[in-house]
């Protein structure tokens, strides 16, 4: 393919019919109408070809995006500080994406209190009648989502889940208005109802709510670095250990992804989400061949290359010359 070729088609790619644009003052819009039908297909192939793991864990996922948007975000403390902003739900262990959705921005009703618990709630909803009938799930998540009241809600729905939690969150206990003075290595736990509560000296308070694990149970140890170099262990609940291992399931993902991405520059706003939702097929797909033990050993390059390759072959013949005078 030449590049004029390439561009040509790039050019006039579209993802929906643009000859029934919705109207932007009716109370149901879709700011994504322009992107909608991939969206939902991948959302639901992703679903489909894997079945849901018992650990999972929910974070944000940034696409870099330079242009104007409404529904561009500003993150300071992220890699990509510009782009739309992606509430993911994957596989703890091999960053498989089973569920995602893009942030359109605040809702034109008024402030958005409990964003964190809204996106847990719809990206857990399709969890529910899964975990009532054939094996527990276990969903992880940062402070930005947690709180003691989605907590109830999970474990109400047959969702265990563990989660760092910020201090000024309401229904927690009264130790926590106070700085404790610990020692590192000790903790401090409360439980309300299903929830227990955490708070555990390391280098600094980590604050924890879970429905999981209950705080008497399973004590252990980690291994922390000294100023001398020497690993010394400290003693750790099991509840933040499990909280540790299971969190990083989205960063898995997103540097899977990020590897060989197929990203390129565009000034059209949806364009930049395209490419993301191709990555996003191609990093899943690689991680279920990973899983298959009868198929050849790949890595992600030559996997990509050989779904080229593979593309290549289903494409129709056709007359060189005949092509070449339609250029």
């Amino acid at each position: 393919m030449t590049i004029k070729r390439f561009k040509k088609i790039l050019r006039n790619l579209h993802l929906n019919d643009n000859a029934h644009i919705p109207d932007k003052t009716s109370e149901d819009y879709d700011k994504l109408y322009k992107i909608r039908p991939l969206l939902d297909l991948i959302n639901q192939a992703s679903q489909k070809n894997a079945k849901d793991s018992s650990s999972q864990s929910i974070d944000e996922s940034m696409i870099l995006f330079k242009g104007r948007s409404s529904m561009k975000q500003y993150m300071p403390l992220k890699p990509i500080k510009r782009g739309y902003k992606v509430w993911c739900r994957c596989d703890s262990k091999t960053g498989y994406l089973y569920e995602f959705y893009i942030y359109t921005g605040k809702s034109e009703t008024g402030t958005e209190e409990g964003l964190g618990s809204k996106v847990v709630k719809k990206l857990t909803e399709k969890l529910i009648n899964k975990a009532l009938e054939e094996y527990h799930i276990i969903v992880t998540f940062d402070n930005f989502f947690c709180e003691y009241t989605l907590m109830q809600y999970l474990y109400e729905n047959c969702i265990y889940a563990t989660g760092t939690v910020r201090r000024h969150r309401t229904h927690l206990p009264v130790l926590v208005k106070t700085k404790q003075k610990l020692a590192k290595g000790q903790y401090k736990w409360r439980v309300k109802g299903n929830v227990s509560f955490l708070v555990w000296q390391d280098t600094k308070e980590v604050l924890l709510l879970s429905n999981a694990f209950h705080p008497k149970v399973g004590k252990t140890t980690v291994l922390r670095t000294q100023k001398d170099g020497t690993k010394q262990e400290i003693s750790c609940p099991l509840a933040i250990k499990e909280y540790t291992k299971r969190m990083g399931g989205v960063d898995r993902f997103d540097r899977i992804k990020g590897t060989y991405s197929v990203g390129r520059r565009s000034r059209r706003w949806w364009v930049r989400i395209f490419f993301f939702l191709l990555d996003a097929s191609i990093t899943n797909a690689y991680l279920l061949y990973c899983q298959n033990t009868n198929a050849t050993k790949l890595s992600h390059l030559e996997f990509r290359v050989s779904v080229a390759r593979g593309l290549f072959r289903l494409m129709p013949k056709t007359n060189n010359k005949a092509t070449n005078s339609s250029r």
